[in-house]
C-alpha cells in the first residue's frame, strides 16, 4: 500500500466528510494523461466522456491512444461507482452481475469493502472469479497537470478472472485520489503483476506500472 501510497503521502491525510457518487450529465468529459513505467516512461492519451445518462447509469466512451494504436471502448456504470458493463482486465466488452464495485460511495475514511463476482470465462468454457478489496483513508489536497484540488484516497486492490493452469491471476494495486470537484480520480496509480506457476524457474510477470493523471476536465452542460 505505502509504496503507491507514496506519491500522496501514504495514508497520512487527515480525515474528512464523506464523499458523495458524482451527479453525471451528459457532455462531461476527462482528458488524462497515462505514464508507463514498464515502457520507460512512455506517455499516451485516455480521453473519456458521458455519452448518455439514464436515471442513475451512465455510459462512458473511453478512448485511448499511444504512438502505436488508438482503441475506443464503452463503460457502463451505476450511481454507487460499480461497473455494471465494460472493460475490466480482459480487452473486451462484457456485462459484470453484480456490477464490479470499483468504488464504493459514500466514500468515508476508514470505510472498507469486499466482493466476489463470479463470471464465465468464453475463452475457455470455465467458470472464474473477480475480487475486490477496496479501503478509504483521509483527505488532503493532491495536484495533476489539471491543478490541485481536495481529493480523498483510495487503496483497492483487483484480482482479475485471468488465472489458467499455467499462472495465477492479475492481482492490480490501485493508488487512487478521488476530487469530488471533478466527479472523477484526479490521479491513480496501478500496478499489477501474476505469477507463473511451472516449476523450479517459475517468476513474478509485472503486467502493468502506469499512472494516470488529469489533464483537464470539462463538466457537460446542465
Amino acid at each position: 500500500m505505502c509504496v503507491l501510497g507514496a506519491l500522496a503521502g501514504c495514508a497520512s491525510a487527515p480525515s474528512g466528510p464523506p464523499v458523495d457518487a458524482p451527479s453525471l450529465v451528459v457532455g462531461d468529459r476527462w482528458q488524462y494523461r497515462v505514464t508507463d513505467n514498464l515502457r520507460r516512461g512512455a506517455t499516451s492519451l485516455l480521453d473519456v466522456e458521458v455519452t448518455a445518462v439514464a436515471g442513475t447509469t451512465a455510459q462512458l466512451r473511453f478512448r485511448y491512444a499511444d504512438d502505436f494504436a488508438r482503441t475506443q471502448w464503452v463503460n457502463q456504470v451505476d450511481g454507487r461507482g460499480g461497473l455494471s458493463s465494460g472493460v475490466l482486465g480482459r480487452p473486451i466488452e462484457r456485462p459484470f452481475d453484480p456490477p464490479v464495485q470499483l468504488l464504493a460511495f459514500p466514500l468515508a475514511p476508514g470505510k472498507t469493502w469486499r466482493q466476489v463476482i463470479n463470471t464465465f470465462r468464453t475463452d475457455l468454457d470455465l467458470d472464474g472469479q473477480i475480487l475486490i478489496y477496496g479501503k478509504v483513508d483521509g483527505q488532503a489536497p493532491a495536484s495533476a497537470p489539471a491543478g490541485t484540488y481536495e481529493a480523498i484516497y483510495v487503496y483497492r486492490v483487483v484480482q482479475l478472472d485471468d488465472d489458467e493452469f499455467w499462472r495465477t491471476r492479475t492481482t492490480r494495486r490501485d493508488a487512487i485520489w478521488y476530487a469530488a470537484e471533478v466527479k472523477a480520480p484526479l490521479r491513480e496509480a496501478r500496478e499489477a503483476e501474476y505469477t507463473e506457476m511451472d516449476g523450479p524457474d517459475s517468476a513474478t510477470i509485472r503486467t502493468e506500472s502506469r499512472v494516470f493523471e488529469l489533464v483537464s476536465f470539462r463538466p457537460g452542460p446542465l
